[in-house]
């Protein structure tokens, strides 16, 4: 796999805190995670990435990032810079003013949900038609002004899900969104990326030659599964792209290409994302 001058994919963690307590989440394998992106450093992770349109921004993580207290001006401050941005939400915060916001500045939105047997004791203390009537108010103001935004709706699949309610999810989401999707429980024994189920031989992952992880505190992650390794660089002291191209990232990319994987994070993920295909696990249903 070639490194490419910049990551083809940033993901930027705006909030560490969340104000749900859903289960199956690997938050609940760490130490209490709050805290949100200074929005002045944000700034210039925008400016420093702004020269790269075509890379894909994505900006939350593990937090909620409609909790940042400046999600507008986040939402600002993007604003027609990208070609890709892309936001995950548990949709709690939804309201007319952060829909627009987003209407305005994110091309692909993913909703957090659950079917609605389950919801209310998986994501605590949420209810589900609240949630829901927020989403569909968020759908039809997008509906409105054209859909511009692509929507996604997603769920866990974990033991307590059955065959009905995934049915019943795709019954009820895939008529009114773009994309549902239904992913694979993992990191449920604490290793973060672990999944129940066997994979295939192991490939190199492609994500260490593809995207980097931004935490709210400047510190740079492997994936979206890397919760709490040991950092890969710090943007407080040096750029993207200094980082990019550095001696860590190189270790790490050198062990994917050889299978003799060390490294604390990646030893353990069985969510690995093969070159041919970055979707990872998971079921898609896309009309």
């Amino acid at each position: 796999m070639i490194v490419p001058p910049f990551p083809k994919r940033i993901e930027i963690e705006l909030a560490g805190a969340c104000n749900l307590q859903c289960t199956y989440c690997p938050r609940r394998f760490m130490e209490a995670l709050d805290g949100f992106i200074d929005y002045s450093f944000f700034a210039r992770l925008i400016d420093e990435i702004e020269i790269h349109p075509e890379t894909i921004l994505v900006l939350h993580r593990r937090g909620e990032s409609l909790l940042h207290p400046q999600f507008l001006d986040i939402m600002k401050y993007v604003k027609a810079k990208f070609k890709n941005v892309q936001l995950a939400t548990n949709a709690t915060l939804l309201d007319k003013a952060k829909s627009q916001g987003i209407i305005e500045s994110v091309t692909f939105l993913s909703f957090s949900i659950d079917t609605p047997r389950l919801y209310e004791s998986t994501r605590r203390p949420a209810k589900y038609k609240s949630i829901e009537k927020k989403i569909l108010q968020f759908l039809e103001m997008n509906r409105t002004q054209g859909n511009p935004v692509k929507t996604q709706v997603s769920m866990v699949k974990t033991s307590h899900v059955s065959a009905a309610d995934l049915q019943t999810f795709k019954e009820i989401w895939t008529p009114r969104v773009d994309r549902v999707r239904i992913y694979e429980e993992h990191s449920a024994n604490g290793n973060f990326g672990s999944l129940h189920r066997a994979r295939q031989a192991r490939k190199p992952c492609v994500m260490p030659f593809y995207e980097m992880l931004i935490y709210y505190d400047g510190k740079i992650g492997r994936c979206n599964h890397d919760w709490d390794g040991e950092p890969l660089g710090d943007l407080n002291h040096n750029s993207i792209n200094e980082i990019w191209h550095g001696e860590i990232y190189d270790k790490l990319r050198r062990q994917h290409k050889t299978l003799k994987i060390e490294d604390s994070v990646c030893a353990k993920c069985d969510s690995w994302y093969p070159e041919e295909g970055i979707q990872g696990t998971g079921e898609v249903t896309e009309k």
